[in-house]
């Protein structure tokens, strides 16, 4: 907009003086440049001598294919630039940076491994010199298998080593050196597919004094699993896919439990509150629960459980409860061919745990489905048991079978508080993989038949929400009717960085 102003004589039209974006305050451009991809961060260097200044402080360093090469809908393959590309990138980046306030450095290609050991020792040692305070070196599992990247531990000592507070490491071989202690204020480690043994990672743990959460999966060497008493401080425990492990020794203070594999005792304090438990040796969730859970876990406050759904359990009248649960999740993969699982069995778990809150139950049934009908049968009615504290419901893989069906009307009519129950055909767990076809399409929109059919019906509060799902199952692509989360975990499983 223009003004008139007067100097000294005549009047003389100005111009107002805009403001640019590099006038503003260097915290918010700081913040702006953060939120960029590292690539474009990059290039704003060649605006001005003022933008050059803004990105080279940069705290968060993300080097990854995705934040270097990726763009959205442009066809270049992951593996089209070469492990040098790769790493005369991330040297150029490091060289223009300032080496000053980097809260977060990740490393992400899997090409990577110990022949470019002398590149990767470089970027450590920058890690260490900028005091970073979130490290992640992961090269990922490679075919054919190639000589891991050896972490330089030597590297770290107790001043240097003093700022990192968390720190993930996949697909390196790990030597732990005895006579340096360095990680006094890590709080959270990770360990994806490392070459570690029981000595090393016991020496490693009983170094990180603060340690908050600990994470190992996919080492093939470990057999035992020992945290260290005094590490008052570890709240959170995650292990997952370890075939030779057999036992899992757990401090007192622990109140998270995330695992995956092979049942085998853990022992679990009774500290725990939040315990997610994923295995194909348990064979019903019911029984599993009941027998393995109930006594070792008084005080569980949510339970995530992810199993096969084989056979059906004969309980005692008389079973022990959880009277703190408030949160249960069930994951159930229904794969006999003779379907000798009863999913009514399920409302078992109302009378078991008087306080809870919220329920979760996913299905996926690997079977010939067939929506309820008349001639199947009257619907059985279990006795009702009022549950006052149930109040949100989410029932996915529903295709309208009669056991399903049971369950669903039970919860509605014996939850006095019920607020919410939703109920989709899709399922979220399952085969991922699997083909889908037509036929499964059908069974989606029978699930929403019968759930509008039955449960509309009964529902006298206005509670339930049944997901609709598309009627022209000839004419799209079956993952369309997929649940997106499903689709999601699909995605996730390419691992595209």
């Amino acid at each position: 907009m223009e003004k008139r102003k007067r100097i000294n004589g005549p009047l003389v039209k100005t111009k107002r003086s805009r403001l640019e974006l590099s006038d503003l305050p260097m915290e918010i451009l700081h913040s702006i440049v953060s939120r960029l991809p590292i690539r474009e961060a990059v290039r704003t260097s060649i605006l001005s001598k003022h933008w050059k200044r803004v990105w080279c402080c940069r705290a968060k360093l993300k080097f990854t294919f995705r934040s270097l090469v990726y763009k959205k809908r442009s066809g270049i393959p992951r593996f089209s630039i070469s492990e040098q590309v790769f790493i005369q990138m991330v040297d150029a980046i490091l060289k223009q940076h300032s080496g000053i306030g980097v809260e977060k450095m990740k490393v992400l290609f899997s090409p990577l491994n110990n022949d470019h050991a002398e590149h990767i020792d470089r970027w450590v040692q920058f890690a260490v010199a900028s005091k970073t305070k979130q490290l992640t070196f992961d090269f990922e599992a490679q075919i054919p298998k190639k000589e891991s990247y050896s972490f330089p531990f030597q590297i770290f000592n107790a001043a240097n080593g003093s700022h990192l507070q968390s720190l993930k490491l996949g697909s390196v071989s790990l030597q732990y050196p005895s006579n340096i202690k360095f990680l006094l204020n890590l709080k959270k480690l990770e360990l994806v597919d490392v070459n570690i043994d029981n000595d090393n990672l016991e020496l490693m743990l009983s170094a990180c004094n603060v340690l908050e959460f600990f994470g190992i999966s996919g080492c093939k060497i470990l057999t035992s699993l020992h945290i260290p008493r005094h590490s008052k401080h570890l709240k959170g425990l995650k292990v997952s896919l370890c075939p030779l492990l057999q036992v899992i020794e757990l401090n007192s203070g622990l109140i998270t439990l995330e695992y995956e594999g092979s049942l085998i005792p853990l022992g679990p304090p009774s500290t725990l509150r939040n315990i997610c438990i994923k295995s194909l040796d348990i064979h019903s969730s019911i029984a599993y629960i009941f027998t393995e859970l109930a006594s070792t876990l008084p005080c569980l406050e949510k339970l995530t459980l992810k199993c096969p759904e084989l056979k059906r359990t004969t309980l005692p009248n008389k079973t022990l409860k959880f009277l703190y649960l408030r949160h249960l999740r069930l994951e159930l993969i229904f794969v006999s061919r003779r379907k000798s699982a009863d999913v009514l069995d399920l409302a078992k778990f109302l009378d078991a745990a008087p306080l809870m809150e919220e329920l979760e139950v996913h299905m996926w049934m690997d079977y010939k489905l067939e929506r309820y009908r008349k001639h199947h049968g009257e619907l059985r009615n279990l006795p009702l048991h009022p549950h006052s504290h149930l109040k949100m419901v989410y029932i996915t893989g529903f295709y309208g079978q009669k056991d399903q069906l049971e369950l669903a009307l039970h919860v509605l009519r014996v939850s006095t508080a019920l607020e919410a129950m939703k109920i989709d055909p899709r399922p979220v767990v399952g085969c991922i993989t699997q083909d889908l076809g037509m036929e499964d399409g059908l069974c989606f929109i029978d699930g929403y038949k019968i759930a509008r059919k039955y449960l509309h019906k009964a529902d006298g509060r206005g509670v339930v929400d049944v997901v609709k799902v598309s009627r022209d199952v000839k004419n799209i692509w079956p993952c369309n009717d997929i649940h997106p989360y499903w689709l999601s975990a699909a995605t996730t499983g390419l691992n595209i960085s």
